[in-house]
């Protein structure tokens, strides 16, 4: 990304930490250009990607988000420092594709590391 800012959060795997992970991409999504639907659409991606992690319990290591912005374009890594694999139910990773597929530009999920990548660029300003 081009003329990008960045922005690295690290969070206890907690339910209680998602919100915080939920409210800074907003904010971030605000800065970025992003309007008002688009980062409702941000909040649900983060909230479908932190529960992958919150639902393993398998660690207590922090998670470590780290955002890269710039104007209406997004990159998100979230990771856990772990030497094991995300392990997650299979109905629960299809719940996550389900969700969050149509809202990103492009998603990677690296379960054997664990770790997640979303990417997602705003819609055109064009109104014909």
């Amino acid at each position: 990304m081009e003329n990008s800012d960045q922005v690295q959060l690290i969070l206890p795997t907690s339910p209680s930490y998602e919100k915080v992970a939920q409210t800074t991409i907003a904010h971030l999504g605000i800065r970025s250009g992003f309007s008002l639907k688009e980062i409702e659409d941000l909040r649900s991606v983060m909230k479908e990607t932190t529960n992958l992690f919150i639902s393993a319990r398998q660690w207590e290591t922090p998670l470590h988000l780290n955002y890269q912005f710039s104007q209406r374009r997004m990159q998100v890594t979230v990771a856990s420092q772990t030497t094991e694999p995300l392990e997650i139910k299979e109905e629960l990773f299809e719940t996550f594709q389900s969700i969050v597929l149509p809202l990103v530009t492009e998603v990677v999920v690296n379960r054997e590391k664990a770790w997640v990548v979303f990417e997602i660029a705003a819609e055109s300003e064009d109104v014909s």
